[in-house]
């Protein structure tokens, strides 16, 4: 498995802060977000892919391993279509294999027959331009119905590959996440959670990326791997008898501040290289 780390940790700081403090920590991979304000370390409608790869390069890093979209929440966003379209487009000419996006939540007022329509008509056609561009879109567990298994495997049956999942089971463990609309963040959640590592059994064979953070419950925020509550042990040994090759990409919601950002990502370091070589 691949070892990489998320420039959304350091968020708060530019593009090329948060290279310097990934490559000086001994990473690789870096993985990177356009989820514009939360995280805007890209903007595929003004930044080059071309200067961005050769950036990441200049840093040392072997390469990237994913993009988060803009607007990347299908059902809420009608700008989801043409947003993601974008990104696939700007992560293929930046060689970058994955671009990951949500379901996101449903309107209060809108039934779940009409989600599910709204969702499956815009990932076809999301799928068709992964497929034309050969990039892996992959849906993180990130709405209303991707924080299940039944739902994950859902949308598994909707389209094949080049759809597939990028894992978070801290989303997974803690029922929820961090969404980032019209200018503001907030948390979302359902009402209770599953088991991250009975989930992933479902979708294992579809899973292209991995989102490895770990999380206190009780403290509401991101630790370091190996301090919280997260399963990511017993996660990555499903998925490696599935077959999975991939990355496992270090992330936090980058609540922290620098110092707690640089001690997260040093101390994460040996645990993701334990999970990625056992």
């Amino acid at each position: 498995m691949i070892v990489a780390c998320g420039t959304v940790i350091f968020r708060h700081f530019t593009l090329e802060e948060a290279l310097q403090e990934i490559h000086d920590a001994g990473y690789k991979y870096v993985e990177t977000q356009a989820t514009m304000p939360f995280c805007s370390h890209v903007n595929p409608w003004k930044d080059d892919p071309e200067v961005y790869k050769n950036t990441v390069q200049g840093f040392g890093f072997k390469g990237t391993t994913a993009l988060w979209a803009t607007d990347g929440a299908i059902i809420p966003n009608d700008k989801s279509v043409e947003s993601v379209k974008v990104c696939l487009q700007w992560a293929k000419a930046a060689d970058i294999p994955v671009v990951n996006f949500g379901d996101g939540f449903k309107p209060d007022d809108m039934s779940d027959d009409d989600a599910w329509r709204i969702f499956k008509d815009r990932l076809h056609i999301l799928t068709e331009e992964a497929r034309k561009l050969n990039v892996k879109l992959a849906i993180e567990p990130h709405g209303t119905f991707s924080l299940t298994r039944a739902g994950l495997e859902k949308i598994m049956e909707l389209e094949g590959p080049p759809l597939g999942v990028n894992y978070d089971a801290a989303n997974i463990y803690r029922s929820g996440y961090v969404q980032s609309e019209g200018g503001k963040s907030d948390w979302q959640s359902i009402e209770s959670n599953e088991d991250e590592v009975d989930v992933v059994k479902g979708i294992a064979d579809r899973v292209v990326h991995y989102h490895v953070k770990d999380y206190v419950l009780e403290d509401n925020e991101c630790v370091a791997l190996g301090l919280g509550g997260v399963k990511n042990k017993e996660v990555c040994q499903v998925l490696k008898k599935a077959g999975y090759n991939g990355a496992l990409s270090l992330e936090t919601e980058g609540h922290e501040d620098m110092d707690v950002c640089r001690r997260i990502i040093r101390q994460s370091k040996p645990y993701l290289d334990k999970l990625a070589n056992a």
